[in-house]
C-alpha cells in the first residue's frame, strides 16, 4: 500500500518552535493553542509580505530544527517494512535540502519525497495513487477525503472538531501504526 506522510505536525514537532520565532520576530506572546499553522497570518495578525519577510529570515532554521514526533521514526520504519512511504508536505522546494537533512538526521524513512509549496495535497495524493494519508492540518483532510482517500488526522489543538467521513483522528504515532497494522480503515 502506498502512504502519505506530511512533516510539520505529523513527523515534525514544529508548532513550539514556529511559536518561539514568531513570537520573537512579531514580538507577540502567543500560546500553542492559539496557533493555527494554516493560517499563522490570521493568528499573528500580520500580512502576508510580512509572513514572508518572516520566513526569508528564519525558513531555513525552521525546516532544520524541530523535534521529531514521539514515535515517529520507530513506527514510520514499521510501516516502511511493508508499504510505500511517500512524504508530502507543503514546504517550499527552497527547503528541499533542509528537509532532506532532517529527514535523514531523525532517521525517517521513506521512499519519495514531494514538497509541494502549496496546502493544496489532494490532486497529488491522487495522482500518487495514495490509499491513505496522514495529515494534521484538518482543511486539507476534509479535502482529501472528500477525493475518497482516508485520511489519519494527528490530533492537534487547531483540528479540533467535527470529523467528516474518512477523517479518523489519532493521537499518537502508535495509534496511527495500530489503524493501518489492524486494517481498521476503509481504504479503496
Amino acid at each position: 500500500m502506498k502512504i502519505g506522510v506530511d512533516i510539520d505536525g505529523v513527523l515534525a514537532n514544529s508548532l513550539p518552535l514556529w511559536v518561539t520565532e514568531l513570537n520573537k520576530f512579531f514580538n507577540k506572546n502567543k500560546q500553542l493553542e492559539e496557533i493555527h499553522l494554516y493560517e499563522i497570518h490570521k493568528t499573528y495578525g500580520v500580512t502576508f509580505n510580512e509572513l514572508k519577510l518572516f520566513l526569508e529570515r528564519k525558513g531555513r532554521f525552521l525546516m532544520s530544527e524541530p523535534a521529531p514526533v514521539t514515535g515517529s521514526s520507530y513506527y514510520l520504519g514499521k510501516l516502511k517494512q511493508h508499504h510505500e512511504i511517500c512524504i508530502i508536505t507543503a514546504r517550499d522546494k527552497r527547503y528541499y535540502q533542509e528537509t532532506y537533512n532532517w529527514l535523514k538526521k531523525n532517521n525517517l524513512p521513506y521512499d519519495e519525497l514531494l514538497l509541494l509549496g502549496s496546502h493544496e495535497k489532494k490532486e497529488f495524493c491522487l495522482e500518487k495513487d495514495l490509499k491513505v494519508l496522514i495529515e494534521d492540518t484538518l482543511e486539507i483532510g476534509i479535502k482529501v477525503s472528500a477525493a475518497g482517500i482516508p485520511v489519519l488526522l494527528m490530533d492537534a489543538p487547531y483540528n479540533r472538531g467535527a470529523l467528516p467521513q474518512l477523517v479518523y483522528r489519532k493521537h499518537s504515532w502508535e495509534e496511527i501504526y495500530r489503524a493501518l497494522a489492524s486494517g481498521q480503515l476503509t481504504i479503496k
